[in-house]
């Protein structure tokens, strides 16, 4: 049976999950400004570079990830470093075997920004959904990365 992330037992394995991927993000090197919200199992932020992002996790029936980055409103580079961004909003949110996945289908594949709005889904028989979604909103670029496996 599954919890909702603000009715999970202390004990459980969810609730230790969740401790380690705060202190990840505590820890991390590439994160500015960040903070947790308990209540939706997502934390918030500023990287280092400015960028906005937010990543927010589900599991017990259900496993997945949400990831966001806001890119902007200087994107003098940004059509240059479209996918260095998509690797780096993956490092932030993605485990290790969901990051090489997502890598090695970049590596078949590049992001163009002129193709967006685009959806790059990534091949893998593992999830229902996974892929990278770019849009383009005013001078912003908007990053989504999405998985989820039932």
């Amino acid at each position: 049976m599954g919890y909702p992330a603000s009715d999970a037992p202390p004990t459980s394995a969810f609730t230790r999950k969740k401790e380690n991927q705060k202190q990840l993000y505590a820890a991390n090197p590439a994160i500015s400004v960040q903070q947790w919200l308990e209540s939706s199992n997502e934390v918030k932020g500023v990287l280092a570079n400015g960028n906005l992002f937010s990543v927010k996790h589900w599991s017990c029936d259900h496993y997945g990830k949400q990831a966001l980055m806001v890119l902007g409103p200087h994107m003098d580079t940004a059509a240059n470093q479209l996918n260095a961004s998509v690797l780096q909003l993956a490092k932030l949110a993605l485990d290790e075997h969901e990051l090489k996945l997502l890598s090695q289908s970049l590596q078949n594949s590049k992001l163009h920004l002129a193709d967006a709005p685009l959806q790059h889904n990534i091949v893998s028989n593992e999830f229902d959904e996974f892929y990278v979604q770019i849009a383009i909103t005013d001078s912003l670029i908007i990053i989504e990365i999405k998985l989820y496996h039932s």
